[in-house]
């Protein structure tokens, strides 16, 4: 009796529990805000200066008051795009790898079962 209660109250648990899709979770979210901020100044630099910076440093103060902490951004000056990764919160914690399509704020973001170097 007591493990029916205990599997019942487990299983009441995880049916309250919100599966989100991928890079819609709340960090997600917040990450692809911070990194359309990075990508908005990316291409205000690039009007203004006719190519993209060589380093995400190179936009603040100008540009960004401060570079947002997206996890493990990566820039590619020659075309201005950004990668990131992060692992979202339970119940989802595969890690997500999300890439910009060029300079743009259109996200390509996948779930990856083997954690490998963006």
């Amino acid at each position: 009796m007591q493990r029916a209660v205990i599997g019942l109250v487990m299983l009441s648990l995880l049916s309250g529990c919100s599966v989100w899709d991928v890079n819609q979770d709340p960090a997600g979210m917040s990450y692809r805000r911070d990194a359309n901020q990075i990508m908005m100044a990316l291409q205000s630099y690039r009007h203004d200066k006719g190519e993209f910076p060589v380093t995400l440093g190179m936009l603040t103060p100008a540009y960004l008051p401060a570079l947002p902490e997206v996890p493990d951004i990566r820039y590619e000056p020659r075309d201005g795009s950004l990668r990131y990764a992060y692992i979202p919160s339970w119940p989802q914690l595969r890690p997500v790898r999300c890439v910009s399509e060029g300079n743009t704020t259109v996200w390509r973001c996948a779930e990856h079962l083997m954690d490998k170097p963006l």
